[in-house]
């Protein structure tokens, strides 16, 4: 839903101020954090309706982000994962640490968007709980090939 706030955590500054913009356009409230530490700062003084977050990022990568960001709210908040990496190990380590979806930056933006307004969506809870369920079932089978 337009309006409510989003968490992005990112270090790529450019490709964050393309998300950001993006998600501004389009109503929604995004703070930018550029690491993990920053996003918990952020996280203690808002708690946002969804938070997108990158892997690779320097110190302290997006999946120990995300346990930590979890050890801290549970799983109150959905977290999305955008990265750049493409594989699949990576994508259940993801899901393990209490990701709630997965997408690669080489998804196009109408892509990446879509599945935030599904995370945003109070319509979309049952579409959420199945395409969560089919990701981690497919990852999973894709792994053991």
């Amino acid at each position: 839903m337009a309006g409510e706030l989003i968490l992005l955590v990112d270090d790529d500054k450019a490709l964050g101020r393309l998300y950001s913009d993006m998600l501004f356009a389009k109503g929604y409230q995004v703070r930018l954090a550029e690491n993990v530490e920053t996003a918990l700062e952020n996280l203690a003084k808002a708690t946002p309706a969804l938070i997108v977050l990158d892997i690779m990022m320097p110190e302290i990568d997006g999946i120990e982000g995300c346990r930590r960001i979890r050890d801290a709210h549970s799983g109150d908040i959905p977290i999305l994962f955008v990265t750049a990496l493409d594989d699949i190990d990576i994508a259940i380590s993801c899901f393990d640490a209490g990701g709630s979806d997965y997408i690669t930056k080489q998804s196009a933006l109408d892509d990446v968007l879509e599945r935030i307004e599904l995370w945003l969506s109070t319509e979309g809870a049952e579409e959420r709980v199945e395409l969560t369920a089919e990701s981690r079932e497919l990852l999973e089978a894709l792994g053991s090939l």
